[in-house]
């Protein structure tokens, strides 16, 4: 938090300081053309008085009214008695004569006032939008990297606990073996233990390494045609003892023969980590209910649990990294957050993709893996 409000502090003096600075610029330029077209006006004044004093202090005839030869901004006209702006009264002529400037010099300097007056508030706007773009971006910047900081900081935490946790079990029970201090009845519970959470851990490195395959953008998958039933069949044969006593019911059967376009390691690793959620985040009693259809072009893998359910605006954030749809567990039931993360990016590269709906709270999740039909698919 205090290094947060540093930020702030230093974001916010920058932004003043540079506020100040345009200011000050936009001041400086503004006084330095309003003295350069006051300049110019008494240069044609003095230039006036020049040619005025030329003309009446010379012993020749006066010219006739019109443009002054001498310079084409000034003219001789006939007209009143007194001196006014821009204007110079010949006294000693007759008819009276009188020697001004030329409205279109004025007009010259007053356009060209106008001109540099209306690009330096165009420029000053367009510095001022700019300042605010990039002060803008740079806020969000570094709240970015705060809050990529704090979620890389968390996932080592959390990937420290799911890594230390079970080593300590596993470490304990290898010890008490070794010690023979174990009755044999104790032995087998414990072996199977221990071998969860090996599991585990194996789940834990496969999705480690896919996450940073991911990252690296090389991860190369090796797409095959693959029975879906019989895949589903073996999968969840094989992890017996992890869903241990959670009931799966398989409805396979009408469409065993359903060849999808997956690779095998990939959608292992994907209902993996979709199993391994309903087992974290359901009660006591969970029951998986597993199917599998064709819509078009693709098969479609529907794992739905009888769990708690997810709030609708969570359901829209559970495919991001580090998310966690259910704070209120215990710290050992969270996992790293990467999960459906890591599988929805695979479902992807298979060329299908991963989703999930749920009527909301108390009313259980669906997960749905969409994949490609497989080319020799006859169903």
């Amino acid at each position: 938090m205090v290094k947060l409000h540093g930020y702030r502090f230093i974001f916010g003096i920058s932004i003043l300081s540079l506020a100040l600075l345009v200011a000050w610029w936009s001041v400086f330029l503004t006084q330095s053309i309003g003295r350069q077209r006051t300049l110019l006006r008494e240069n044609l004044t003095a230039r006036l008085d020049y040619f005025a004093l030329q003309l009446t202090t010379s012993g020749s005839e006066f010219p006739g009214t019109g443009m002054l030869p001498q310079d084409e901004r000034f003219e001789i006209v006939t007209g009143g008695r007194e001196s006014r702006p821009f204007v110079k009264l010949l006294k000693s002529s007759r008819p009276p004569l009188c020697l001004r400037v030329r409205e279109a010099a004025l007009e010259q300097i007053e356009d060209e006032f106008k001109r540099k007056r209306f690009m330096l508030i165009g420029e000053s706007s367009l510095l001022v939008l700019l300042l605010l773009f990039c002060s803008i971006l740079l806020y969000k910047f570094i709240r970015l990297e705060k809050r990529s900081t704090e979620e890389i900081e968390e996932f080592w935490g959390r990937m420290t606990h799911e890594i230390k946790t079970p080593i300590t079990g596993i470490k304990a029970f290898l010890q008490s073996l070794k010690n023979r201090s174990l009755d044999e009845s104790q032995v087998s519970t414990l072996v199977d233990m221990a071998l969860q959470e090996v599991e585990k851990q194996e789940q834990l490195a496969e999705n480690i390494l896919a996450g940073s395959s991911l990252k690296r953008k090389d991860v190369a998958l090796k797409l095959v045609d693959l029975n879906i039933g019989k895949f589903l069949e073996n999968y969840f044969a094989g992890h017996i003892l992890y869903l241990s006593g959670v009931k799966v019911r398989l409805d396979i059967d009408k469409k065993k023969g359903l060849l999808a376009t997956a690779d095998p390691h990939a959608l292992k690793i994907t209902l993996d980590n979709i199993t391994d959620n309903a087992v974290k985040y359901c009660s006591p009693g969970l029951v998986l209910h597993v199917s599998i259809s064709r819509q078009g072009p693709r098969a479609v893998i529907r794992i739905g649990d009888n769990g708690p359910g997810i709030k609708p605006e969570v359901l829209k954030n559970i495919f991001n990294a580090y998310t966690h749809f259910a704070d209120d567990l215990p710290a050992a039931c969270r996992g790293i957050g990467m999960g459906l993360y890591i599988s929805k990016k695979l479902a992807k590269k298979m060329g299908g993709d991963l989703d999930a709906i749920s009527s909301g709270e108390g009313q259980g999740t669906e997960f749905r893996v969409f994949l490609p039909v497989g080319k020799n698919d006859k169903t």
